[in-house]
């Protein structure tokens, strides 16, 4: 009799243990990167689908009638960027891939009107449900940057929830770092409602403060103020949206394939907190001033001096007059290990096609493979 409670025992363990797997890897790809020049371009097949667990097709619009809205018909659509992303399924069954819709450069007066009208929040999901089944898509995420409603965001968040539970369909959000900000967030029923929440947990310093400052520090700096150390880190969001009633399990710490570069007043002067007189040029595949993607800063600054921030556990790199504080192999292997010390859901990444595809660092999807490697241990 004993010894068949013991087996029973061990095996509700061993059960226990692989529902709380901290294993997903979630792979925003910005799909825009297909026209990107040079090694900067990135298409469907450059993807690794053995590296991710879940791809965010990032991104599609709303139009006002409620409906999904392709926004680039010629990538997404007649070079069929949908169906090639759904295709690599084919190379990992267990691959599940989204849509995500909004993003940073979207409006909220769209979302808006239709967390105020039933018949838009059902002109959504029957679009939605639709466009899964045209392009082989298994869910939806919401990026809504963001909410002034918890009651708004509930609703239209629930109203899918019903639409998508009778096939299946995944739904997930992409969420601020640090709910107080905004006004949109009842963590509770959100959690009750999706099935991942993606905590953005980077950009927490801007790139006009005048000194150099990281993107994504794990955890706050020893000469930060108590204010920073509680609210401007990855640790510090992860502990707020859990608190705040978050079922870990559902709750994925963001990574990003991308840094916040600054123009050093003096070149000699290059530690955290230095003096800056500008943001960096934009890279010159990204495009985006203040910012350069992982890949651009192994091809342009091969010769950079690394500084790895013991604190922060983030490092940092100087280049003459240029500065930039990103992630590398190391800072992704520990957020990983954080994600798995919080019985986290797993890590999102923003974003895949900034990996280093060619080489320059070292070896190809150096980013990726670091977290999968860090997963698997």
């Amino acid at each position: 009799m004993f010894p068949k409670l013991i087996t029973v025992y061990l095996s509700l363990i061993f059960i226990g243990q692989a529902l709380s797997a901290s294993d997903k890897v979630i792979c925003y790809y910005a799909s825009w990167a297909v026209t990107r020049p040079g090694n900067g371009k990135f298409v469907p097949e450059d993807i690794d689908p053995s590296l991710c667990t879940h791809i965010n097709y990032a991104f599609a619009g709303l139009n006002t009638d409620g409906t999904l809205q392709i926004l680039d018909e010629e990538n997404d659509v007649n070079q069929e960027g949908f169906k090639r992303v759904s295709g690599l399924k084919e190379q990992n069954p267990n691959l599940k891939v989204l849509l995500s819709v909004g993003g940073a450069a979207a409006g909220t007066d769209v979302f808006i009107s239709i967390t105020m009208d039933a018949q838009k929040q059902q002109a959504l999901a029957q679009s939605a449900i639709e466009f899964f089944e045209t392009y082989n898509f298994d869910g939806l995420d919401v990026d809504w940057e963001y909410p002034n409603s918890k009651e708004g965001f509930n609703t239209l968040l629930s109203s899918l929830r019903s639409a998508f539970q009778p096939g299946g369909y995944l739904l997930t959000v992409a969420v601020n770092s640090i709910p107080g900000e905004v006004g949109g967030y009842d963590i509770p029923t959100m959690s009750s409602t999706l099935d991942i929440i993606n905590v953005m947990t980077y950009d927490f310093h801007g790139i006009f403060a005048g000194f150099t400052s990281e993107n994504s520090p794990l955890y706050g700096g020893v000469n930060e103020s108590d204010w920073m150390q509680e609210n401007r880190n990855a640790d510090a969001a992860i502990r707020y949206w859990i608190d705040g009633g978050a079922d870990p399990q559902k709750v994925a710490i963001g990574i990003a394939f991308y840094g916040h570069s600054f123009i050093l007043q003096n070149p000699s002067n290059h530690g955290l907190n230095a003096p800056t007189s500008a943001p960096a040029d934009p890279g010159e595949y990204t495009d985006n001033l203040g910012s350069l993607g992982y890949n651009e800063i192994c091809e342009f600054h091969p010769d950079g001096t690394v500084v790895f921030l013991d604190d922060m556990k983030v490092p940092y790199l100087y280049d003459g007059s240029f500065w930039i504080g990103y992630d590398n192999e190391e800072s992704v292997a520990l957020k990983v290990q954080y994600a798995k010390e919080k019985n986290l859901a797993g890590v999102f990444i923003w974003s895949i096609e900034t990996d280093d595809m060619h080489e320059f660092c070292g070896q190809k999807n150096g980013l990726l493979k670091a977290i999968n490697a860090e997963i698997k241990k």
